[in-house]
């Protein structure tokens, strides 16, 4: 695990949120501007995700969610041609991750702060980033987007949780094997917010929770309990 040793340099980190920061500001412009077809939810979880996970983010954004040759565009012209270009299944998939990884790591990183602060021990840890992240999904990302598709304030709240379940549960494995295995191996000890470690294998957590819940994602979206990109 030594190679994954720059994830706790001060520099690299530094670099790292530094750029996902300013990507994640241009982001929003973007999307408030420009490319203003994105789903209202995504505009949300979009600067989340390339503020931790930066450069990787930002390529992920504009593969998957801003058509070449957008910024002429407006109208009807500007949403037909946003339409199609995340209309591919991979595409719409990855916005439902894009979504259920903002809220939940948006949840699980304040909880870990928390929990890392107060030298809670591995697994009451877990279970509170896991309930913490659940919360942050379902009743800040999950239901809203429900209400907007005209669902009922019941029926948002058991379709946002059924889809908010099965993603937190991926997400929190991913999450959970980087902080059980990867962290001590290459650290040597839980790094509390002050150190440089934290925020790198805390970004690593994140990315790895969200590979782990692409499948889940695609299930769901399949399946029509979640609606993704498009």
């Amino acid at each position: 695990m030594t190679f994954l040793a720059f994830l706790q340099n001060p520099i690299f980190v530094g670099v790292w949120y530094g750029f996902g920061l300013l990507a994640a500001m241009w982001v929003v412009y973007d999307e408030f501007v420009v490319n203003t077809n994105v789903m209202p939810a995504l505009k949300v979880g979009w600067p989340i995700i390339v503020t931790f996970f930066s450069v990787l983010g930002l390529a992920l954004y504009l593969t998957t969610c801003r058509p070449p040759g957008i910024t002429p565009l407006s109208g009807r012209e500007a949403k037909a041609a946003h339409h199609a270009y995340v209309s591919a299944t991979w595409k719409r998939v990855t916005g439902a991750v894009i979504h259920c990884v903002g809220g939940d790591g948006l949840g699980v990183m304040t909880a870990m702060v928390l929990a890392r602060h107060w030298g809670l021990s591995f697994w009451a840890e877990f279970w509170f980033e896991y309930a913490v992240g659940f919360g942050f999904g379902w009743f800040v990302f999950q239901y809203p987007s429900m209400r907007k598709m005209g669902h009922s304030p019941l029926t948002s709240l058991r379709r946002g949780g059924r889809a908010e379940f099965f993603s937190m549960l991926t997400v929190m494995l991913g999450m959970g094997l980087v902080m059980r295995f990867v962290t001590p191996a290459v650290v040597g000890h839980k790094p509390v917010a002050s150190e440089a470690a934290f925020w790198g294998f805390g970004a690593l957590g994140l990315f790895v929770g969200a590979v782990c819940t692409y499948p889940m994602n695609w299930w769901m979206v399949s399946k029509g309990w979640k609606h993704g990109m498009g």
